[in-house]
């Protein structure tokens, strides 16, 4: 082979080890980005993990802190005629409040009988009564009335015998202590049909009553007030039933924004 020949066969070798290694480098380059990558992925991962236990204890936190709070440090309510009136575990009604303009709503009771013993605020009555009347003319559907307003003293024997018979604590979650009870004020009515027996149960939330009423309760000013999934909230199991007057207004905006009625006073 001539010197020129062998040349060209080096020059050919180095060209190609050349490129071998930058091609081998090149590979090694590509791996090492690539596993930069997956640790900086795995990093990131890790933090908003970690990001979400800390917004689940603190979410845990406040409810343990609402709880905590529970008929602590209670306030006396001085608007108790107003149909916004907020009535819960921290504030209450004052034992001689009663309203004055109490009425006999003209809707069906337990047995499909003529109300004759529930009693409501006057707006709050007439709003029941479209209420009523809607279900039935637009779906068919028939509801019963069986609690309303009801005075301290009422509310008083009321939760003792709860109380004795479950216990405080467990009164506590769906029945309330005297003062406490939004059925003193004369806005808040319990409702139920022949779908569930007449009783007062979470399955009415399943029914198309339960369903109509969650749905277009906030076209006659009324909410349900005690929400699935807000107990911690309320202070109370969830309620399908028990529906408060707000007013037309204030119940489509809370019913829109799937708000508790706290929420939408300290908006």
């Amino acid at each position: 082979m001539t010197i020129s020949g062998q040349s060209r066969q080096d020059s050919v070798g180095k060209q190609l080890y050349s490129q071998s290694f930058y091609q081998t480098n090149q590979a090694a380059t590509v791996a090492h980005l690539d596993q930069l990558a997956k640790e900086k992925l795995l990093e990131e991962e890790r933090l908003a993990e970690e990001k979400r236990q800390e917004e689940r204890l603190a979410q845990q936190q406040a409810k343990l802190d609402l709880e905590s709070s529970f008929y602590e440090n209670v306030i006396t309510v001085s608007n108790g005629d107003s149909k916004l009136v907020l009535v819960n575990k921290n504030y209450a009604l004052d034992s001689s409040y009663a309203p004055s303009d109490l009425v006999l709503p003209n809707v069906l009771a337990l047995g499909h009988e003529q109300n004759k013993t529930i009693y409501l605020r006057e707006e709050a009555s007439q709003h029941l009564e479209q209420l009523f009347s809607a279900a039935e003319q637009e779906a068919g559907l028939i509801f019963l009335a069986r609690s309303g307003y009801r005075s301290y003293e009422t509310q008083v024997s009321l939760y003792q015998r709860y109380v004795d018979q479950n216990g405080q604590e467990a009164a506590d979650r769906f029945s309330a202590r005297a003062g406490h009870s939004e059925h003193q004020t004369g806005l808040a009515i319990d409702v139920t049909a022949d779908s569930v027996n007449g009783q007062l149960t979470t399955e009415f939330g399943k029914t198309a009553e339960g369903i109509w009423l969650k749905d277009n309760a906030h076209r006659f000013g009324y909410i349900i007030r005690y929400l699935e999934g807000r107990e911690s909230e309320t202070g109370y199991q969830y309620e399908p039933w028990h529906i408060r007057y707000v007013g037309v207004e204030a119940a489509t905006e809370i019913y829109q924004n799937n708000w508790i009625l706290e929420q939408y006073l300290n908006k």
